[in-house]
């Protein structure tokens, strides 16, 4: 066994590109190993803005061994009435280099053919890299490509050098006009002529890196950025508490991490926290120092590639730059709040939201008589005063996009709105949920924390959600623009934790009618698309709190309308999932969803039950005992007694319904006959079915 080492050597490559190409590298590298007949340990992947590795351990000296079955012709082409091989056979066997007694006959879906079967030429490694590394180079796809050879090979950057090692023997394959080879180049801190390098074994290729002070893997590396900052700050008694996007961002800008503290004019500290520290990562990628309430201290920490000589000749540009562009925030701002937030409402009117769904202005009004709907749904305490809130918050909610600082810094809207409104003297609840109605943006982002801002956050995302799937900008494999995704994610987890009696069916309804005749589709359509889309995002998140697939499916199957009676549907039926009462029930869904398949050949449908039609004694009892359990079914359901609905259900239809099946035939030739008792085996199923969850989808465990 030996292993490879695969190093692409390119021009900075851009840092937001870097984690994700790394995913590509080895999901590409694994697929073409396996393809190619080649096992192997495991595939490492390491990246810094230079260099993109790929280092597989464990691979054979050859391809493994395997059978190819190779068809021929017919049967009847390939052997003549007396059995003897045509002409045909003779031939197929002959370019195939084989005898007739290697040929054997298998039927398949178009008749009788025949067939030989031989081992498949095992080939080098060493062969098969040659061939498969430029293809897995060509695979790896960019937000943005650059032509940079005659032949057409596109990058991110221009590569400037190829290392590839099979242990210490150079892997010979060509990229346009690059050859492999075993040399590679160190960092310009470390060389200011980028010096090249040869190494002779992938263990000199590691061992040189480390002299050098390339820290390749990029998990190490982020752990000694953190810790660079957690030491600076521990210098000056601030907070270990930094950005963890940027830190992400500066670990795949440097390959050797290496820190420094710079300060700023104290005159800075009046602009706002997230201004100063939007600034500083927008344009340097430095980090803000804060004390441990939060408060921004006169300091900053930049992380740079390497130690270098000169370092507080590299401090004092830093510190120019921040100096020029603090002071334009500081410009920013004192124009900024020359106007009230509200007088710039009206400049939404010049803002396009989406060209099909009309400007921010529209977007705003649209969300502020949503806002009003949601607040009048459900009782809930001093609605008066969160109607008021509400309204004027989704009133000003977007009005931050007409300043200049959201313009200079876009990631910060909400942020400023929210800022600009407690300098105006607005509402405390009113500044917050101008900010908070963009929660949750990222996973680990809190929820909106009232009322006020949950209802305009609700409003606000399905206002998106509507208007996209309305003009068909649907999610679509990894492409999202609109952030479709990201916005039901929040609405979703809004209504869960929550725990708000919203319909989201209604919640649809609702912005249908607030867009009005701005968009025209199918809306029936339209709604299931978007229920249907909510469905995968939602199991998701049950999926991360623990709860079984199979019962979440069982609950989405019965449909998705208010997700706190969804929540308690699976946590009760979580809670029983192994008793006696549950069993038997999802043994009647069982048996009477697989009789119920009938329905699906039936041209009209099965119909209601017809009292007159009930012939046997049986499944008159059957009728009778569901007319008895129906209301108590009903009651327990409506209360949120999932797990009283379950027992009843099961109580009431376990047994005679075993009885029923084993006495009365369904599928009778009687037509009348067979559809009623099928429509009483369907009034059975859908009383639980419709209301709490299709337990035919729930593994008996």
């Amino acid at each position: 066994m030996k292993d490879f080492l695969l190093e692409i050597g390119a021009e900075e490559l851009p840092s937001n590109y870097i984690g994700q190409v790394l995913l590509q590298l080895r999901s590409s590298v694994e697929e073409a190993l396996n393809n190619s007949r080649l096992s192997f340990n495991r595939v490492n992947v390491f990246g810094t803005p230079n260099r993109l590795v790929i280092y597989v351990e464990g691979l054979p000296l050859r391809q493994g061994l395997q059978r190819e079955k190779i068809i021929g012709p017919a049967k009847e082409i390939a052997f003549d009435k007396d059995g003897e091989p045509t002409e045909a056979c003779l031939g197929f066997l002959k370019s195939k280099g084989a005898k007739l007694k290697d040929i054997a006959v298998e039927t398949t879906s178009r008749g009788e053919y025949v067939f030989i079967e031989r081992a498949k030429q095992s080939s080098a490694t060493k062969s098969v890299l040659i061939d498969l590394l430029p293809a897995v180079i060509a695979s790896v796809r960019f937000p943005k490509l650059m032509r940079w050879h005659a032949k057409d090979v596109r990058f991110a950057r221009p590569i400037r050098w190829l290392l590839a090692l099979f242990d210490s023997e150079v892997v010979n394959f060509r990229l346009g006009s690059l050859a492999a080879s075993n040399l590679t180049r160190v960092p310009r801190y470390s060389n200011p002529s980028m010096g090249i390098i040869k190494i002779t074994s992938i263990n000199d290729y590691f061992n040189k890196l480390e002299k050098y002070k390339v820290l390749l893997n990029q998990e190490i590396r982020k752990r000694r950025v953190a810790a660079i900052l957690k030491d600076l700050a521990s210098d000056l008694g601030a907070a270990n508490n930094f950005n963890e996007e940027l830190i992400e961002t500066v670990t795949y800008l440097v390959e050797s991490p290496f820190g420094f503290v710079g300060k700023f004019k104290k005159e800075y500290l009046h602009l706002p926290v997230k201004v100063l520290e939007g600034s500083m990562a927008k344009n340097q990628r430095i980090f803000l120092l804060k004390d441990k309430k939060g408060k921004a201290l006169a300091y900053f920490v930049a992380i740079i590639n390497g130690r270098h000589k000169n370092i507080d000749g590299i401090r004092s540009t830093y510190e120019a730059i921040l100096d020029a562009k603090l002071k334009d925030s500081i410009f920013f701002l004192k124009e900024d709040l020359k106007i009230k937030l509200e007088k710039r409402v009206e400049a939404l009117k010049g803002v396009v939201f989406q060209a099909k769904l009309g400007t921010m202005y529209d977007r705003v009004m649209r969300i502020q008589k949503l806002s009003l709907d949601i607040v009048n749904s459900f009782e809930f305490p001093d609605r008066r005063s969160v109607q008021e809130k509400t309204q004027r918050a989704a009133v000003l909610s977007k009005a931050d996009l007409v300043t200049q600082m959201v313009k200079e810094f876009p990631d910060l809207q909400g942020i400023i709105g929210k800022e600009y409104a407690k300098r105006d003297g607005e509402d405390k609840e009113v500044y917050d949920a101008i900010y908070e109605h963009y929660l949750p943006r990222a996973v680990a982002d809190p929820l909106p924390s009232t009322y006020t801002s949950s209802i305009l956050a609700i409003a606000d995302k399905i206002d998106s959600i509507v208007g996209f799937f309305a003009i068909g900008s649907i999610p679509t494999g990894s492409e999202d623009p609109y952030g479709i995704r990201r916005a039901s994610l929040g609405l979703l987890k809004i209504l869960l934790e929550k725990r708000y009696p919203i319909s989201l069916s209604d919640l649809i309804e609702w912005t249908f009618g607030r867009y009005g005749n701005t968009i025209a589709c199918n809306r029936h359509l339209v709604k299931s698309q978007i229920i249907a889309f909510q469905k995968e995002r939602l199991k998701n998140i049950l999926l991360d709190r623990k709860f079984r697939d199979d019962i979440i499916t069982a609950v989405l199957e019965s449909g998705l309308n208010r997700l706190d009676d969804l929540y308690k549907k699976l946590s009760d039926l979580s809670s029983i999932a192994k008793s006696k009462h549950f069993l038997e029930a999802a043994k009647v869904i069982e048996r009477t969803s697989n009789i119920l398949k009938i329905e699906k050949t039936l041209k009209e449908g099965i119909g209601r039950v017809r009292v007159e039609h009930l012939k046997e004694p049986l499944e008159k009892e059957l009728w009778e005992i569901y007319e008895k359990n129906e209301g108590k079914i009903e009651r327990a359901v409506t209360e949120g007694d999932y797990i009283g609905a379950t027992k009843i259900y099961a109580e009431a239809f376990f047994k005679p319904l075993h009885v029923f099946f084993e006495k009365v035939l369904v599928n009778v030739n009687d037509d009348a006959l067979r559809r009623n008792r099928l429509a009483l085996l369907k009034a059975i199923h859908d009383i639980y079915v419709e209301r709490i969850a299709d337990l035919s989808k729930v593994k008996i465990q």
